[in-house]
């Protein structure tokens, strides 16, 4: 994390352990570090003797006399580790007793023997007792700290805690410990933190240790490692958060930044770990921040914000934003420097947060700051970051308003609909014109009225439509910006713009690929109702659409990506037909040549028998002549022998594709032909077989009559019993194998059979 860096070196920068190479100690030459090594060979290789000899009396001897060997060895080294815990901590210095915590830390982390002597010598207590003892000495604090640990692992680093109120320093190496272990486990992708039982326990005694003791004087390290211990124990588990702030932890959130206001430049990182917690505290909860709010957060966040540097600067006005609204963080700005990182920053948070679900408090903001944004704009360049981040913000704000507001009614929103009219033509660079575009069609998506003043805007998009690029990298980088113009020009006029520009750059697979993208866009958004009125396609318009999609997957067969656009798009096209519309062969031409230009490609696969389901689902859910119509047609295609080699090739997919391909198969061949894949299936094959089995029950349900035979419904009760049997023995045999109490007769488990269970199926 960035405020790592900007913790200052030296002994107070945690580690988890010391090394000694710079520590004093004793000189110890390398004869007598090699004969003591030589030595130790030598009892380990006599213990290897004592367990391999096989004849008496030599055996009994080297056997008991390594026993006694070893006893003595055990004898001495427990009489060291009583020594060292009785001894330490007296009148000795620093160093001395750090020496001892460090030959007590490295024996117990190499021996469990050790460990549990120094349990039973009270080696806690001691420990807790040295620490409070030698305050000023931060190593000797740290490896205090990490002995607990190695002793008694999370369950000891909350014990200390216990132990040490009323001793800061304690308090603060452990919340350090604490600290680097959510750290280090998070960072290796371990739950760790995350199933901390001891969690709620340690968030509250990091609390007490925040508040500190009555006539304490303020230490604001002490607040720093609390507060970055308790963001990664909340971040890991949302749900702490409650508990901290059911337990005062706002407030005491709170007083550690204002401690850490008062501190000066010294204190830093103080004011950063404390936003950090914040955020964390009132990511995606409304009540968290409104209880901020009520306690004077504002101010506090808006200190902080004018104070912190760089990239702190980006979480503060994200937190502030949060709890504050946009006009928060417009305060902040107001006070910067125009230039400043504050106000690049709260753009940026405001660009975020614009588009976000607001609670109507903050809501209630966006008319004041839509005038203020405004305001702002017009003294900007027409380039930038800045000005793209000021159109993001004034976008979001617009598009919530403007279903309230009519054209001509209010000049704040007449005034932005004609800068962002503006800021779509040439003299704006690609990401200001995006932000523009992007903006626009939203606003018309959610307010059909001001569709009408936006159409001065289609000119510029048609222009920036044209613009295509040549090698891939550009083509990459510009695929997204120039869907996102084909979208808001179909929301803005409708689809035939959309379809006028495909006929007429016809050679530009780049142009094809982003025109139906934004038309799978349109549909996928409003796939209960695609109405015009709604911002979705009217009707009418389909059947060309459709022409022109299978016109564009002709020209440019070997575009994958436009294969598997075009078949996505063609099913949602033949969805939105009239429920008696029946399919159009051009359609079915193109999935099907997609499908047998790229029989290995997954995408296309996939999208190919999404578009044959759609072809064959009822639309207004029942069955009609269409759907017929639509089967016959794929019978004399021979479909059903492309769908068997697919279900082989993809047998371990996704069971998306999966399922759509048993569903088409099952219409095309019969509910036998889907039976029969089931049948010849491996018992490994979960997937293929859970995915065959949904697919039945789909197909009986819409199509009841696929039961009409009695023969049919007996093969499909066999087979299905048949697989759960097969679940069932699966799930008994990992059960036994786990040592897993077996399940009643007839009934699957969950656990190591997990995926195998019947449950799963």
């Amino acid at each position: 994390p960035f405020w790592l860096e900007c913790r200052p070196s030296g002994p107070c920068v945690p580690k988890m352990g010391v090394s000694r190479h710079n520590a004093p100690s004793v000189a110890v030459d390398d004869a007598a570090a090699a004969a003591a090594a030589d030595i130790l060979a030598a009892v380990g290789a006599l213990a290897e003797c004592s367990s391999q000899l096989e004849h008496e009396p030599l055996k009994g001897a080297v056997g008991n006399a390594t026993a006694q060997l070893f006893s003595h060895i055990e004898g001495r080294c427990r009489e060291l580790v009583d020594a060292l815990l009785l001894s330490v901590g007296g009148s000795e210095s620093d160093e001395v007793a750090y020496d001892k915590l460090w030959t007590l830390r490295l024996m117990g982390k190499r021996s469990e023997v050790t460990r549990r002597w120094i349990l039973e010598a009270g080696g806690m207590e001691i420990v807790a007792r040295v620490m409070a003892a030698h305050t000023g000495h931060d190593k000797l604090q740290k490896e205090g700290t990490w002995l607990v640990y190695i002793l008694c692992g999370v369950d000891g680093l909350a014990e200390l805690l216990r132990r040490s109120r009323g001793c800061p320093a304690v308090q603060e190496a452990a919340s350090w410990a604490i600290y680097e272990l959510a750290r280090k486990q998070r960072d290796r992708g371990q739950a760790g933190v995350t199933e901390w039982p001891q969690a709620d326990t340690v968030i509250v005694l990091l609390l007490e240790a925040m508040r500190g003791q009555p006539g304490q004087p303020t230490r604001v390290d002490l607040l720093w490692a609390c507060c970055s211990a308790l963001r990664l124990l909340i971040e890991a588990h949302p749900c702490r958060g409650t508990l901290f702030v059911e337990n005062g932890g706002a407030e005491a959130t709170l007083e550690a930044l204002r401690a850490g206001q008062a501190a000066g430049s010294d204190a830093s990182s103080l004011l950063v770990a404390g936003v950090q917690l914040i955020t964390t505290l009132v990511d995606g909860n409304a009540a968290v921040a409104h209880k901020l709010r009520a306690l004077g957060a504002l101010d506090v966040l808006v200190t902080c914000g004018l104070r912190l540097p760089g990239k702190v600067t980006d979480e503060t006005m994200w937190t502030l934003g949060q709890v504050g609204g946009i006009m928060a963080v417009l305060q902040v700005m107001s006070q910067a420097p125009a230039e400043s990182d504050a106000v690049r920053s709260g753009l940026a948070a405001m660009a975020k947060l614009a588009w976000m679900p607001l609670e109507e408090s903050l809501q209630q903001q966006f008319p004041q700051a839509a005038q203020e944004l405004l305001n702002l704009a017009r003294r900007m360049q027409a380039s930038g970051d800045v000005a793209e981040k000021t159109l993001q913000c004034l976008g979001g704000i617009l598009q919530e308003l403007a279903p309230r507001v009519a054209p001509g009614t209010w000049q704040v929103a007449d005034d932005t609909v004609a800068m962002l009219i503006e800021a779509v033509g040439p003299s704006s660079d690609a990401l200001v014109a995006q932000a523009a575009v992007v903006s626009l069609g939203h606003i018309a998506a959610r307010s059909p009225a001001w569709r009408k003043p936006m159409q001065r805007a289609l000119g510029s998009i048609c222009q920036r439509m044209r613009i295509t690029e040549t090698t891939e990298e550009d083509i990459a980088r510009t695929a997204k910006h120039q869907k996102n113009l084909f979208w808001a020009s179909a929301v803005i006029a409708g689809l035939p713009t959309v379809l006028e520009e495909m006929r007429s750059q016809s050679t530009s697979p780049q142009v094809q690929d982003a025109a139906i993208s934004a038309i799978v866009d349109i549909l996928e958004d409003h796939a209960d109702g695609p109405t015009r009125e709604e911002g979705g396609i009217d009707p009418k318009d389909v059947p060309g659409a459709i022409s022109i999609v299978a016109s564009a997957m002709r020209a440019h067969g070997m575009h994958v990506r436009l294969q598997w656009t075009g078949c996505h798009a063609l099913g949602l096209l033949h969805q939105a037909l009239p429920p008696t519309t029946e399919m159009q062969p051009e359609a079915l031409d193109g999935v099907l040549a997609a499908l047998k230009r790229h029989p290995g490609q997954y995408t296309v696969c996939r999208g190919a028998c999404q578009a044959l389901r759609a072809f064959l689902e009822p639309r207004g859910g029942r069955e009609c002549s269409a759907t017929s119509a639509a089967v016959v047609a794929l019978r004399s295609r021979d479909v059903a022998a492309a769908l068997r080699r697919l279900l082989d090739d993809f047998s371990s997919s996704d069971k998306e594709l999966l399922e759509d391909a048993f569903y088409v198969l099952g219409l095309v061949d019969g509910l036998p032909a889907v039976l029969r894949v089931l049948h010849a299936s491996e018992t490994s094959c979960y997937g293929l077989r859970s995915a065959g089995l949904k697919s039945l029950f789909e197909l009986v349900r819409t199509f009841p009559d696929l039961l009409s035979q009695h023969q049919v419904a007996q093969e499909v009760h066999a087979v299905a019993s048949a697989i759960a049997k097969e679940v069932s023995t699966a799930d008994v045999a990992a059960a036994a194998a786990a040592g897993l109490p077996l399940p009643p007769a007839g009934i699957g488990v969950v656990g190591p059979g997990g995926a195998a269970s019947a449950e799963g199926i």
